[in-house]
């Protein structure tokens, strides 16, 4: 007695013809019923991309001039904690109104002002804007000297310092 085939997809037993349908890469055995409504499917999307394709040609995309700025890197003062507690005493708020001013937690100012905690970038801005203090300097980047042909030429390298061994 012949074994009953199954539909791979919808799982009911397949009866009359077995068709196999390729779904996302798979190899599937399905009944009649799963096959049209693939093949409705397939034939959609297909529409689907053509439609797609065809507004693209029709309306070009403006392009935006993307503005690159020269994004500068910023590092917190060595001195932040003496001057963000001087500001404050000299505003004369306490460390909770500071705290609610710049949105940050009470116990991270006080480590800040204790010199234990170094502020991120953001809340030294927010520090700087409620203290009307400056906090951030530009990084400055060093140039690197470039080495001649020559200089490299006299460096030693590995091969010069090993002792490699012979093979036999």
């Amino acid at each position: 007695m012949p074994e009953a085939l199954y539909c791979e997809l919808c799982g009911s037993p397949i009866e009359g013809r077995a068709y196999k349908v390729n779904i996302d890469g798979v190899s599937l055995t399905v009944c009649e019923k799963c096959y049209r409504k693939q093949i409705q499917k397939s034939t959609s999307k297909v529409n689907a991309e053509d439609e797609k394709k065809n507004s693209q040609i029709q309306k070009p995309k403006m392009q935006e001039k993307k503005k690159k700025k020269e994004e500068i890197e910023y590092e917190v003062v060595d001195d932040y904690y003496i001057k963000i507690k001087n500001a404050r005493e000299k505003l004369g708020l306490t460390l909770l109104a500071l705290s609610q001013k710049v949105m940050e937690k009470e116990s991270v100012l006080r480590r800040i002002e204790q010199g234990r905690l170094r502020p991120s970038i953001e809340l030294s801005k927010r520090l700087e804007k409620a203290l009307g203090i400056k906090l951030l300097e530009p990084v400055i980047e060093e140039k690197k000297e470039e080495v001649s042909e020559e200089a490299s030429l006299n460096e030693l390298t590995l091969g010069d310092v090993a002792n490699l061994k012979k093979r036999r």
